[in-house]
């Protein structure tokens, strides 16, 4: 992969970068949206996307969009290892803010060269994601799952790395001001019945559970070491992503008013186990199986279910 990132050029590198970025749910990335991203004009955008494709790296369908193949997606992603890794790096080493990073990173990751690479992430000790709360790529070049849970499904002495807030801006304000922003470690230090008492850096922050819930977090995992598998999911995680045959016990139920309410009513309590039965072609609803009754469920509604999940997958 080295020589092949080697062959590409700057350009090329920054097309395949933004396409990664830029794409949702699997949809090409409009080339109107590409073109505005990276400030060139449709044209230049159109015969880049062409050369790419020429490449074995893009898939261009006119009126449709860009979107990466199996081989530009490795290529991306190992470009972005590169530069979320020197983010971390001037941010927590040499006190850059995140933006200043950013810019430093566009230049440094087309410049460093895979050992570079290597060593700098173990300097770092394998963060796991960079300021933003974005994950960082692994040394193959591949972009794991991501696992989200809310800051309240954490029990004391557990700790996470926090990636969004889907809280109003005051209240958001008041976590960035208290260091609570995307990528900074939390320790639950003590749960309450209508709070948790978390620690960001040095500093405790008492935060009611209504604030709580609309944290969420990454559960911090063993650094990984070359060789090793990083992809195994936290014991609790969030009832939709329990694959078919997989029990959870519920330890959580989330939402709010009526929604949260409908949900108990279907037998969905802590301390219920749940089973994946099925999962409907698109993806959605996902049928469970509760208390010896068959129900469906939005992956919507199931992301607020919080579940211990069993290891194993039933047969």
């Amino acid at each position: 992969m080295e020589t092949t990132l080697a062959s590409l050029s700057e350009s090329m590198q920054m097309y395949l970068v933004t396409i990664a970025r830029l794409r949702a749910d699997g949809r090409p990335v409009p080339l109107s949206q590409l073109a505005e991203s990276l400030s060139v004009s449709p044209v230049s955008v159109n015969e880049m996307c062409r050369k790419l494709q020429d490449h074995g790296l893009v898939v261009y369908r006119p009126y449709k969009g860009a979107s990466l193949t199996p081989e530009g997606e490795r290529q991306a992603y190992y470009t972005l290892r590169r530069h979320r890794l020197w983010e971390v790096f001037l941010v927590g080493k040499l006190g850059f803010d995140y933006d200043q990073a950013h810019e430093a990173a566009c230049q440094l990751e087309h410049a460093t060269p895979n050992l570079l690479a290597d060593r700098l992430d173990v300097f770092l000790g394998y963060p796991s994601v960079n300021p933003a709360g974005e994950f960082i790529p692994r040394t193959d070049g591949s972009l794991p799952a991501r696992s989200l849970l809310p800051l309240t499904a954490l029990s004391a002495g557990q700790r996470a790395y926090m990636v969004s807030s889907d809280a109003g801006e005051a209240a958001r304000k008041f976590l960035e001001e208290r260091g609570a922003r995307p990528g900074a470690a939390l320790i639950v230090v003590a749960t309450a019945e209508d709070g948790l008492l978390v620690q960001v850096g040095e500093t405790h922050v008492s935060l009611a559970r209504t604030l709580a819930e609309t944290v969420y977090v990454e559960m911090e995992e063993s650094p990984a070491r070359p060789g090793s598998d990083a992809r195994n999911l936290p014991t609790r995680v969030p009832l939709h992503e329990l694959k078919v045959g997989q029990r959870g016990i519920i330890v959580r139920v989330g939402g709010k008013g009526p929604v949260r309410r409908r949900m108990m009513d279907m037998g969905l309590v802590t301390g219920a186990e749940v089973k994946v039965v099925r999962v409907a072609p698109l993806g959605d609803p996902v049928e469970f199986e509760v208390k010896g009754y068959s129900l469906s469920l939005r992956k919507s509604e199931a992301r607020n279910i919080i579940v211990e999940a069993s290891a194993k997958v039933a047969e």
